[in-house]
């Protein structure tokens, strides 16, 4: 390709300009290197335009240009962006994530980290004790009648749904609001973390609806399956992307337990998964690995006695006809 410094030379910079910005938009068409002229314009000749559709040829106009209407857009990211991935696309751990700790992990930890600092004495207590109104410690709870022996809600009630009414679930929103009053920060924080996660697993149940996933109608043990998940761990590896697939087989993996059948198949599973990685880090230097099993074993495997499909000599000569 001609240089536009060499072709402003030899034609008017002007025309030179032109040529070389309609080289380089044409260099765009894959495969117009090895293609003739004629071929090409017998190809652009039936090329077929955006006229009398007025709306499409518009979408050009705008500033800057759009690709499809707005509120076509709008439509796509309030239906189908509902992702955590960039520009809210959907990833893998938005359909599955719950299974590896997505979201819920993180939540949970903040929860305990919060409640280790919040006095929730009473609120215990309280909950101990409709546990065992309902369990029957303190009579029946459907015919009753009810005793609660001690404690802020010691009295006789008809059966447990009155003693529910009017003590025990009146004392417990007593105790919360004592709580949220107390502590702001913190309670803010559990409300954060439980809709965090009522929130992945909406999405999730929206989500696996969508892509017809039924755990119902899985087939469980599923060999082929199985083989075609150990075979592609390496190219799993390589989406790195918060949220992807190579984050939640990472975080489904067993490489820590006790057992240590369960940790090194788990550890395996996440060097198989960083082998990928490898590989991409070689070959962008020219390095090429080769770890193929062998077609031959060695020693070769023996031969099966199989049915002679050969005649000896005098057996040919037998077959002679005189």
């Amino acid at each position: 390709m001609i240089t536009y410094d060499r072709l402003s030379q030899i034609v008017p910079a002007g025309q030179a300009l032109a040529c070389k910005a309609l080289s380089v938009s044409l260099q765009q068409i894959a495969g117009i290197s090895t293609m003739r002229l004629a071929n090409l314009a017998n190809a652009v000749i039936p090329q077929q335009t955006t006229r009398d559709l007025p709306l499409i040829s518009a979408l050009s106009d705008t500033v800057p240009p759009a690709a499809v209407p707005p509120n076509v857009a709008a439509y796509f990211s309030s239906t189908v962006a509902v992702g955590s991935g960039p520009s809210n696309s959907i990833v893998v751990c938005d359909i599955i994530g719950t299974a590896g700790g997505f979201v819920s992990a993180g939540a949970m930890a903040n929860t305990i980290s919060n409640l280790a600092n919040v006095n929730v004495v009473s609120l215990t207590s309280t909950y101990s004790t409709m546990a065992n109104v309902v369990a029957g410690q303190y009579g029946d709870p459907t015919t009753g009648p009810v005793i609660i022996p001690t404690g802020p809600y010691a009295n006789t009630y008809l059966d447990a749904e009155e003693a529910f009414a009017n003590a025990l679930i009146p004392g417990a929103q007593s105790q919360i609001g004592t709580v949220v009053s107390s502590y702001p920060s913190q309670t803010a924080n559990l409300n954060l973390n439980w809709n965090n996660m009522a929130a992945q697993l909406t999405r999730e149940i929206s989500l696996q609806a969508q892509a017809g996933i039924d755990y119902a109608n899985l087939v469980p043990n599923s060999t082929s399956s199985m083989y075609s998940f150990i075979f592609t761990l390496p190219s799993t590896g390589r989406d790195t992307q918060a949220g992807g697939i190579c984050q939640l087989v990472e975080s489904v993996a067993d490489y820590a337990n006790a057992n240590a059948n369960i940790s090194f198949t788990g550890q395996a599973v996440i060097a198989s998964l960083r082998e990928g990685r490898n590989q991409v880090a070689l070959q962008s230097v020219g390095i090429t690995t080769n770890a193929d099993i062998p077609a031959e074993p060695n020693p070769p495997a023996p031969t099966a006695n199989l049915i002679p499909s050969t005649y000896t000599a005098q057996q040919a000569a037998n077959l002679i006809v005189v």
